[in-house]
């Protein structure tokens, strides 16, 4: 028998019904955009980055000391046996022209953690840098620009041989602190390694054997380089002592020299004044350098050494965590609007299917085989939906990547996003997609074949009514008008129809409930941060053993007329592996020296009562989030460990409100109780009048010049790094809102025109008799608004659940967003889907308008 009328006659079905094949490619594509999209975005984000690590070999592990690293130092390291190869430098804090930009000047490495040369070449004269490209803005390649007197340059005056990208510093705001200048670093830079005039290495940087082939984000390479770096710092502490007895020992014997030396002059006097007043010069001089080496050595107390992972690296943490914020919206946003598309594609196919009920039957009666009929259906379906996943695949693969990185990559220092293909995601995803359009459409035709083809030559048999739940209730059944009695009989007749609308609409507000959900949350977080809780502007950290000088300088500054308020604080830092991927936190402990005023630097309180909390003597309050992750509670024990590897136990008093960061506000007795220690004060909290960018950079740099300061925290620079981690999530919810929007078009469009291309031969009956064409249009389509409605109730439920989830696990660790959502979130969620049904409305009124009667109405006896 011949087949070419039967291809024919399928691939006209495409044409014939070309609202239901778009509609179907359009369900496909944005499901296999959306979960290809995000499945592959985080895999990409860290294929890239470990790419640019790889290519820059950078250090698993960097070593610094407050004394620097002597050859004994360097000896440990070269001892090491599981180190495949190791880097020595120098690194220096200085300013650029005297002015405020500060930059982390580094001697250029050999093979290990390199630069990129982003334009102009490297430096290889003493006298040659190349500057961060964030810096590109302000110098220009071939300008010399002077730094620092009195450091441990070589020379003052530089000439920009080019501009780089480091693989160290990835965070573009938050590059980290100094205390030099404003006390945060603007950028940084690379020179020869014979720029440096010092003996002593500052830094260096280490590559392990077995560590080259990990994956760095995976928990294998945290454990194996935690393991190896507890060794090598084991192993340096032991040159601690040495080292301290060493330096004692160096500046006894200039102190003899010194002696000597004034002993001299009195000698060389008797013969000649003129040399004996030089040596007088050079003396005094020795002496002033000893004396500002003695007091340096005072307030780097005893020789420590810190042994750092690529998590110190500024922004190495922040984008790991941003590609796994992506693995999580992954798990869950292409699941519920796959689903939906699946339900929708399901209904669609069983309509398309009663549709050609006859043709059915005629193609069986004239001895066509099941798999001939078959034919039809499955080449509709393949075609829509395999078009429409291989459209949706390009994009997931290349544009919604690039469009989520840039978000994200906004204040990062990041080459361009390395894409990647995945046939795993492309094959389960044409799985998924085969099922809900073929194995659907065969499903639908099982049964339909099943019958004789005299039975299938005759309209199905619509549904008959049946007596619904709402008539038993009398009173209000009878004062239901007709219209709204003939409503309610048909919602129930239909009830496949019914949940696929209610469900349709509830997956498509709950997603948008979630988005805008996620926008609240992240709105308005760094101002309840730094205006309600965190209200003083910095945070100063005095150098050990202050001379009265210093002291003085930097009593001048607090009390001058710039600052409002200043409290006397203890800080320090904690640390606590903790949350999902075991990563150490840093937590800032804060002991005022008075509890008096507090609430004017600080505001304690409870999120959820609100209730304000007060610091005693004995309080231990911790942040919300830290409390979340170590799983503490009012009366519980916790533990931290201090920079010397010291482990302390705390008994939380209270909870209180914190969205970035970890914090714990302690109480005197309860700070001494647990660190076994006495207390004392080594810092201010300061809250200034004048709280602009300018003002701020201008009283940090006031402070540092006191030379009393080591450490100055600006809450601008913290604002500013949170504002870019929430502005980054936000244009990844703005993304996904914009899905959910068409999706809502797409579904209740469908799933509208199946209930009226179903519904054809009724709508006629009612228009013969007598209705007007707005009566036709409102007899069917107040089903629908009413079935949208409900399905509007049911995704505000939705909606909650899939943002508390998301809020739990969305967040990097060191931070919360906030819970509460404003009621505009959910106008706008239940408007949008209202507001597309009543847009296709109009549409199905012109097509309920234009329905021919007597075609509709034809006898097919």
């Amino acid at each position: 028998m011949s087949k070419k009328i039967l291809w024919k006659d399928a691939f006209q079905a495409i044409t014939s019904s070309l609202g239901r094949f778009i509609a179907i490619f359009l369900l496909m594509m944005l499901g296999s955009f959306t979960l290809i999209g995000l499945k592959i975005t985080g895999p990409d984000m860290r294929e890239t980055a470990t790419d640019f690590y790889r290519q820059h070999k950078l250090a698993d592990t960097t070593v610094v000391s407050n004394y620097g690293l002597d050859s004994n130092d360097v000896r440990v390291i070269k001892d090491y046996s599981k180190i495949k190869n190791y880097d020595l430098g120098y690194f220096q804090d200085t300013r650029v022209n005297n002015g405020q930009t500060v930059v982390r000047v580094f001697s250029n490495p050999k093979n290990i953690s390199t630069y990129e040369l982003v334009s102009g070449k490297m430096p290889h004269k003493s006298n040659e840098i190349a500057l961060s490209y964030l810096l590109k803005g302000k110098y220009k390649i071939g300008q010399t620009i002077s730094l620092d007197k009195n450091t441990s340059l070589k020379h003052e005056k530089f000439r920009i041989t080019g501009f780089v990208r480091s693989s160290e510093y990835l965070d573009k705001n938050d590059l980290g602190q100094t205390n030099v200048g404003t006390g945060q670093l603007n950028g940084v830079a690379a020179v020869a390694k014979k720029a440096f005039k010092t003996k002593v290495y500052t830094i260096a940087r280490i590559r392990y054997k077995n560590t080259a082939n990990m994956n760095p984000y995976s928990a294998q390479y945290r454990n194996t380089v935690e393991k190896y770096q507890k060794t090598i710092k084991d192993r340096l502490d032991k040159n601690s002592q040495n080292k301290l007895n060493k330096y004692q020992n160096e500046i006894k014997q200039a102190r003899n020299q010194i002696m000597q030396g004034k002993e001299q002059i009195n000698q060389v006097k008797l013969f000649s004044s003129a040399r004996a007043s030089q040596l007088e010069k050079e003396i005094s001089q020795k002496e002033i350098e000893l004396n500002k080496e003695e007091q340096s050595i005072k307030q780097l107390d005893y020789p420590t050494y810190n042994v750092h992972s690529r998590d110190y690296n500024p922004g190495y943490t922040l984008y790991r965590s941003n590609s796994e914020r992506i693995d999580i919206l992954a798990n869950i946003f292409p699941v519920i609007l796959f689903a939906i598309a699946a339900l929708v594609c399901l209904t669609t196919m069983i309509r398309f299917v009663d549709e050609e009920r006859i043709n059915i039957g005629t193609l069986k009666a004239l001895g066509y085989s099941d798999s001939d009929v078959k034919k039809k259906f499955v080449l509709y379906s393949l075609v829509s939906g395999i078009l429409g996943i291989l459209l949706g695949a390009t994009l997931g693969y290349t544009f919604l990547p690039r469009l989520i990185y840039k978000a994200y990559t906004t204040n990062l220092t990041m080459p361009e996003v390395k894409l990647q293909f995945s046939w795993i995601y492309l094959l389960v995803t044409l799985a998924i997609g085969l099922l809900c359009t073929t194995f659907a459409a065969l499903w639908a035709l099982r049964r339909t074949l099943n019958e004789k083809p005299a039975k299938l030559l005759l309209p199905k048999v619509p549904k008959k009514g049946a007596r619904i739940l709402l008539e038993r209730i009398t009173p209000l059944w009878n004062r239901m008008s007709f219209t709204y009695k003939v409503t309610a009989r048909n919602l129930f007749r239909y009830k496949s129809r019914m949940l696929m609308t209610i469900f349709g609409v509830a997956g498509c507000t709950g997603l948008l409930v979630m988005g805008f959900g996620i926008k609240d949350s992240l709105n308005g977080i760094s101002e309840i941060q730094y205006k309600n809780i965190i209200k003083y502007d910095l945070v100063t950290v005095q150098r050990n053993n202050l001379t009265k000088k210093q002291q003085n300088k930097l009593d001048e500054v607090l009390n001058s007329d710039e600052i409002k308020l200043y409290k006397d604080v203890h800080y320090e830092q904690l640390t606590k592996k903790a949350g999902v991927d075991d990563t150490e936190q840093m937590i800032s402990l804060l002991v005022p020296n008075s509890n008096k005023n507090l609430d004017k630097f600080i505001g304690l309180h409870e999120r959820k009562t609100n209730k304000e909390l007060k610091l005693t003597d004995n309080s231990v309050i911790i942040s919300e989030k830290l409390a979340n992750l170590l799983d503490a509670k009012k009366n519980s024990a916790i533990t931290l460990k201090d920079d010397e590897g010291k482990w302390h136990k705390f008994k939380v008093t209270d909870i209180t409100e914190m969205y970035m960061g970890h914090y714990m506000f302690v109480g005197k007795q309860a700070y001494q109780r647990s660190m076994d220690k006495k207390y004392t004060t080594n810092g201010e909290l300061v809250t200034l009048r004048n709280k602009s960018n300018k003002n701020v950079q201008e009283m940090s740099e006031r402070f540092i010049k006191t030379n009393a300061i080591s450490v100055i925290s600006q809450n601008i620079n913290n604002k500013k790094t949170i504002d870019n981690v929430m502005n980054g999530l936000g244009r990844v919810i703005f993304i996904l809102i914009g899905i959910a929007v068409i999706l809502a078009v797409v579904v209740i469009y469908n799933l509208t025109n199946i209930n009226v291309s179903e519904r054809i031969r009724e709508l006629s009956t009612i228009k013969v008799l007598g209705f007007y064409d707005k009566e036709v249009t409102m007899y069917i389509y107040r089903e629908t608004i009413i079935l949208s409605f409900i399905g509007i109730l049911f995704g505000y439920l939705l909606g909650e659940w899939l943002h508390n989830f998301i809020i739990t696990s969305l967040p990097p660790t060191n931070a919360m967003f906030d819970p509460n959502m404003c009621a505009m979130n959910y106008i706008l969620s239940g408007a949008i889907p209202l507001i597309v049904t009543l847009i296709l409305a109009f549409v199905m009124h012109r097509r309920i308008r234009s329905i021919d009667m007597l075609e509709a109405l034809k006898s097919v006896d």
